[in-house]
């Protein structure tokens, strides 16, 4: 039977993308392999967010050229910005810009006696194949693609275009398919919380609400929201919603200096920011929060990095992901000739983590004792509603959602001991 591995670089909304693909391929008769060089095609998911992202774009492609002797069907934003520049590396590498068209492209390219991948499978049969072994059982379902932000560092909206959004009833639909055999679906976007129903008006909060009251998925988790995005009415449904929606939010921040926000074209300044942290901590009990930071960018003095530093350490963020800016041409910042040492953008880089890991810690500690629904992932492991890392008792199989104390601390795995909650 005809084989495939897909690779995914990037972001939660790639990762989703990704599954469909292989959802809708395994539909058609496909076998997904985990090893690329046991396929006969090989598959690439493109990032273009940063310069680092595009290298590591060709140094994977470069490299399944050399262990694989079939085709490279190449897709993602990369693509969007640059074809001819992916196309050129190999004449096996063949790129592809519209990602549903991906399963019948490879139909085309790799053709084996007496089978056919011909046939188009309907929608609810590639939704339920993604609660399926070959996925992860955490499912995420991309609710919204593009962006209307421009900020200089990134060419993300150039690469997805304008925000646009899945309609309301067509969610509920593959929800519905999904619920039985997910114990959390992840919502996921480019610009999430501009999510806007094209029928009926729906904001995200509203989408959520038909959600839980129109299946019977066990939890919804958001995955990264814009911080000026975050309407009353979301987090009165995170205050109200008891776990249900996970009490836990991505919140992008990616500078504490009012200076670096503004030449970033961020649509907030760090005050503005912790007002938003503070109305969720008042609001939301126990929320978890975690955020993305950049380092480095254009012009950042070290006064300007201690105040990201100060941001950081008000906030209280759970987890803290870290990022060097990197420069992406064709974006403004990447231009600019005032750009910083890598070295210092590299010890920055450090030092924030540093006390990300410090935080990490506090806010473990503080949660020691209390009780969390866990999703087991895999055996022995799972994910807590504050998004913590949990080693799960024997005996609970993988897909399964259970209530566990947070009974101690595991500092060399960085996760949580549970226990059965009496």
């Amino acid at each position: 039977m005809a084989s495939f591995a897909i690779t995914t670089l990037g972001c939660k909304v790639n990762r989703a993308e990704s599954d469909r693909i292989a959802a809708q391929l395994i539909a058609r008769g496909w076998v997904l392999k985990s090893q690329p060089r046991d396929a006969d095609l090989a598959i690439v998911n493109t990032c273009t967010v940063t310069g680092e992202a595009e290298h590591k774009n060709r140094k994977v492609i470069r490299q399944l050229l050399k262990e694989t002797p079939g085709p490279v069907l190449v897709t993602g934003c990369a693509i969007n910005i640059a074809p001819d520049h992916y196309r050129d590396l190999d004449d096996r590498v063949v790129v592809e810009c519209n990602k549903e068209s991906i399963s019948a492209r490879a139909n085309q390219l790799i053709k084996t006696p007496h089978e056919d991948h011909s046939s188009a499978p309907d929608e609810k049969t590639i939704d339920t194949l993604r609660t399926s072994k070959h996925f992860r059982t955490r499912v995420d379902i991309k609710v919204q693609d593009g962006c209307g932000h421009a900020c200089t560092y990134c060419i993300v909206h150039t690469a997805r275009g304008l925000p646009r959004s899945k309609p309301l009833d067509r969610v509920i639909e593959e929800v519905g398919d999904l619920a039985s055999g997910a114990a959390e679906l992840v919502l996921v976007g480019i610009d999430l919380a501009a999510y806007h129903d094209p029928n009926t008006g729906a904001d995200l909060a509203g989408l959520i609400s038909a959600i839980e009251e129109r299946t019977d998925v066990g939890r919804i988790r958001i995955s990264s929201v814009e911080p000026q995005s975050l309407t009353p009415s979301l987090i009165d449904l995170l205050a109200a919603s008891d776990g249900r929606l996970c009490r836990h939010l991505h919140i992008c921040l990616q500078s504490g200096s009012n200076k670096v926000l503004r030449e970033m074209g961020r649509a907030y300044t760090a005050e503005e920011f912790l007002a938003y942290t503070d109305a969720l901590r008042k609001k939301v009990p126990g929320i978890a929060l975690s955020t993305d930071v950049i380092v480095g960018f254009p012009g950042e003095t070290e006064g300007d990095f201690q105040e990201t530093c100060a941001v950081v350490s008000r906030a209280k963020f759970m987890r803290l992901h870290v990022f060097r800016y990197s420069k992406r041409p064709g974006t403004p910042a990447a231009v600019r000739e005032d750009q910083i040492d890598p070295k210092i953008a590299t010890r920055r880089a450090h030092e924030l983590r540093e006390l990300g890991k410090k935080l990490a810690r506090e806010d473990m500690r503080a949660r020691i004792g209390t009780v969390e629904q866990v999703v087991v992932e895999r055996t022995g492991f799972g994910t807590s509603e504050s998004y913590h890392a949990v080693q799960v008792p024997e005996g609970i199989e993988p897909g399964s959602m259970v209530a566990l104390q947070l009974a101690d601390m595991d500092s060399s795995r960085n996760c949580f001991i549970g226990e059965i909650a009496s």
